[in-house]
């Protein structure tokens, strides 16, 4: 069987110009990974992008999957900030218009990186921690679920009698839902009609 590439990174940032360098390549294989795909995506590409020597990228990422391993990350951080700096809303706004802002501006987010979820969609799936995942959706649930506790009273019966499941099915279904569409559905997705078509199915499903 395959041996799977290092995807740990070899030393952890600690001095402001380490963290510089880092964010530095960080862009530098976001830019490479979108405009030239996975295969050009070599750390000789990536160090020359970023304007650094090779053994310095090596100095902090063993191989280029794991520098992709860490934009993939960075990616899923921007996701929850993205629910977190709209947690007002969330807690205070009726369900309908809460979840209509929300999936916008889902929509919005990936429409801005549209290519680079396609691209690690469709060529590298495979990278990214299922663990580190799973911890930020589950903050962005919790997040979710306070504000389905604070307007239990608009949702469904069965909705409101399992809060929990409620709120991760649709965290999980708006990300899974967004992220598709740039590889699946990208006319819809620039038309509003997937954002549409989100929004209808998950205001449906809490409210009727």
């Amino acid at each position: 069987m395959p041996r799977r590439p290092k995807t740990a990174q070899r030393r952890p940032p600690k001095q402001e110009r380490s963290q510089e360098t880092v964010s530095v390549l960080i862009a530098a294989t976001e830019r490479v990974l979108t405009k030239e795909g996975y295969a050009a995506a070599t750390t000789n590409r990536i160090a020359e992008v970023a304007g650094v020597s090779i053994g310095t990228l090596y100095h902090y990422f063993p191989t280029k999957e794991a520098l992709i391993e860490r934009l993939v990350h960075k990616m899923w951080a921007e996701e929850l900030e993205l629910v977190e700096s709209r947690a007002a809303l969330v807690l205070e706004a009726p369900v309908a218009v809460a979840v209509r802002e929300l999936v916008h501006a889902f929509v919005e987010m990936v429409q801005r990186k549209e290519t680079l979820v396609r691209r690690w969609y469709m060529e590298v799936p495979h990278l990214g921690q299922l663990e580190f995942g799973l911890e930020l959706t589950d903050r962005a649930t919790r997040l979710v679920r306070a504000g389905f506790e604070a307007r239990r009273s608009e949702l469904r019966a069965p909705v409101a009698a399992n809060l929990a499941f409620a709120a991760d099915f649709v965290v999980k279904m708006t990300m899974a839902a967004v992220r598709t569409a740039a590889r699946d559905y990208p006319k819809e997705l620039a038309s509003g009609e997937l954002e549409s078509a989100v929004a209808e199915m998950i205001t449906r499903y809490l409210v009727g």
